[in-house]
């Protein structure tokens, strides 16, 4: 897509070159045809003083570009349009032509640009001397070319003939502009417009003035004309300023929009200032190397920094999570692409940052996501990013592996060549990638911060601050490998085990487990939610009060109280227990007072989580907390042992089956059957 733009923009240049040079060339004949000797004379002198006056350019930037899109402005088009007033259309055309190739060479040293400026101001000065011409054959009934008009009628046609100058000069270079970055034209002609047009109408101004001046004497005419020129250069060199201002304003407040946002991936994810100027010197090198415009070379500066942004999206247990992910929490992790895509979309960058966020995971054999684009498809910024952000992440320690050696991280990139990234852009980095390290070297002890600090401590002061609501105390989070049962509560954790002993399938354990735990902790609603072979999470057992609402509703990761505690793998008690049911759910449960959930793990295998709501307990109190927590562990472990095809039967150490080692009732195996017995 880049090299057919690319493509395009050549030949839109090369036809408007040809186009304008040819009418050029013709103007030059006529002239010679035409015109008496004493013309052709008077308008070759035009044409140093065109050329003076060219001397003092304004070079204004494009606001809605970057900085390398330009336009000169001089206040040479007034003399080409008094000119065209006075000997014609094609005369103008040879003047324009030549001032433009002049004034472009001053700024620009490559012939390509020169011959379409020339080409271009060509062009724009016959419009408008045809344009001037129409206006006083129709409008006012005047044919005699170089004769004398009136007054009136010569300033009325210049306007127009302004406008015509101006709509075709700006036209025809935003189209190549826009050709180059792949932007919408009418509304690049538009906007441009907008700020070109209040510094080209004051040149009818003066075009009318000088041709007024003209019809006494030249020495009138500089007298008059000299005053007004100055002061119009002077008014454009001032409207040049505050519009360079404007445009330095929003790129601060574009890198100012960046480094916020980089504290925010760094409060989530935290990176390095180092990573990403490295990140950002590997990018940029590879794209000059691939024949990247000045445009997708900002974008990928942007984006080492900001790819990641959509981090803010996923839960934290999942980012920091030391293990595999599960098919569901990868599916979460996958939508920081679109979520960052959509967060910068909201940025109005001036440069194509929103494809890289959304396609650096895109694979080169289709595989990737959010889009599974292939090959070619991925646009060339993303597949750049994609291996240098990869080669740099591979070499960094993480808290599941140890970094790769250099080598190492290049083999790795040989190796997924061809099918997870683009291969000549693994070719061309790794290539030139001791280019690449000395530039890094380079930079030793000057890093950038881009906006990533290390994050603010509480002060002692906001460390004494208590919520409104006041503090959980410590019974909300009970341990219960440092607390003693009674002999009563111990006979009670008996028989739940040698009851789930006799459950033959893990239908008819947790319908066991329910029916005891009323005997234990008072409660009118026990629900035990599970985690499928698929990630799904549902309820898979519901007793009491609106259980049938209950049973087989599917939780999300992190949703509600019991999603809550099955992501975060924490008990959470003393709570509203509407908050654990969305709004039609939670109407049931309006008479509701609290609620207690505990996870059901055991070492690092998460089963789910075991929730009891409560209509008459205010709350759940330490003793009781500690009993529904060493329930859970039960009921853990009888999972556990199902899970592991184990047969629970009576005649086993049902102690060392079903009760944790870290359990108060493991070591009172022996004494426990003692006290029963008498």
């Amino acid at each position: 897509m880049r090299k057919e733009a690319e493509k395009q923009a050549r030949i839109y240049q090369t036809a408007v070159t040809v186009a304008g040079l040819c009418l050029w060339f013709a103007s030059v004949i006529f002239l010679l045809t035409n015109h008496s000797l004493r013309e052709q004379l008077i308008l070759i002198g035009f044409v140093p003083l065109i050329v003076l006056i060219s001397l003092f350019p304004n070079t204004f930037t494009f606001p809605s570009g970057i900085k390398q899109d330009k336009i000169t402005f001089t206040l040479s088009d007034a003399f080409v349009l008094l000119i065209a007033c006075w000997y014609g259309t094609l005369p103008a055309v040879f003047i324009a032509g030549a001032e433009g190739f002049v004034s472009s060479r001053r700024t620009v040293r490559r012939l390509s640009s020169n011959l379409f400026s020339a080409g271009m101001i060509s062009l724009a000065a016959a419009a408008a001397g045809m344009t001037l011409n129409l206006t006083l054959r129709y409008g006012f009934h005047e044919t005699n070319v170089g004769k004398y008009h009136s007054f009136f009628a010569v300033t009325v046609a210049l306007l127009p003939a302004t406008a015509a100058h101006v709509l075709v000069n700006v036209g025809l270079l935003s189209k190549l502009f826009t050709l180059r970055s792949r932007t919408n034209f009418f509304r690049a002609w538009q906007e441009n417009l907008t700020w070109a047009a209040p510094i080209a109408l004051p040149t009818s101004a003066v075009a009318s003035l000088a041709y007024l001046a003209l019809q006494y004497n030249w020495l009138v005419m500089i007298i008059i004309g000299a005053p007004i020129l100055i002061a119009i250069n002077f008014g454009h060199r001032q409207y040049r300023n505050n519009l360079h201002q404007r445009i330095e304003l929003l790129e601060k407040a574009h890198c100012e929009t960046i480094e916020a946002l980089a504290v925010a991936i760094n409060a989530k994810d935290a990176v390095t200032h180092e990573h990403v100027l490295r990140v950002q010197i590997y990018a940029a090198g590879v794209a000059r190397l691939m024949g990247c415009d000045d445009a997708e070379i900002e974008a990928l500066k942007a984006g080492a920094l900001l790819h990641d942004i959509g981090k803010i999206a996923v839960p934290d247990y999942i980012l920091n999570k030391p293990g595999k992910l599960t098919a569901p929490e990868f599916e979460q992790m996958k939508m920081h692409t679109i979520v960052g895509a959509k967060i910068l979309g909201r940025v109005d960058f001036h440069y194509p940052v929103v494809p890289i966020i959304r396609h650096h995971h895109e694979r080169w054999d289709g595989g990737g996501y959010p889009d599974g684009l292939k090959g070619e498809g991925i646009p060339l910024t993303a597949r750049i990013l994609t291996v240098v952000d990869c080669f740099d992440a591979l070499r960094e320690d993480r808290q599941y592996r140890r970094g790769l050696t250099r080598e190492e991280a290049v083999e790795f990139l040989l190796k997924n060549s061809g099918s997870q990234y683009d291969p000549r852009v693994v070719v061309l980095f790794i290539t030139h990638l001791p280019e690449f390290e000395a530039e890094i070297a380079a930079h030793k002890g000057a890093v950038p911060t881009f906006g990533i600090e290390p994050t603010e401590q509480l002060s002692e002061a906001a460390l004494r601050v208590a919520p409104a609501a006041g503090l959980a105390t410590t019974e909300d989070t009970v341990t219960v490998s440092e607390t003693r049962f009674s002999h009563k509560e111990l006979a009670s954790f008996y028989d739940l085990v040698q009851a789930l002993n006799t459950a033959r399938d893990r239908d008819e354990l947790l319908n066991t487990f329910a029916e005891s735990l009323s005997s234990i902790a008072s409660h009118d609603t026990c629900a035990i939610t599970l985690i499928a072979g698929s990630g799904e999470i549902v309820t898979e057992y519901a007793r009491g009060q609106h259980a049938e609402a209950i049973r087989g509703r599917k939780v999300g990761l992190g949703e509600g109280i019991t999603g809550w505690v099955i992501a975060n793998q924490k008990p959470f008690c003393n709570t509203d227990p509407r908050l654990d049911f969305p709004p039609r759910l939670a109407e049931k449960f309006q008479n509701f007072r609290t609620l207690a959930s505990f996870p059901l793990l055991k070492g690092d295998r998460l089963f789910g989580a075991l929730t009891v709501y409560s209509s008459n307990c205010l709350k759940y109190g330490e003793d009781q907390q500690r009993l529904l927590m060493e329930s859970a562990i039960i009921l853990t472990n009888a999972l556990w042992a199902i899970s592991e095809t184990v047969v629970i039967a009576p005649e086993l150490d049902s102690d060392r089956i079903l009760l944790a080692q870290n359990s108060p009732l493991a070591p009172l195996g022996t004494s426990l059957e003692s006290e029963l017995t008498h």
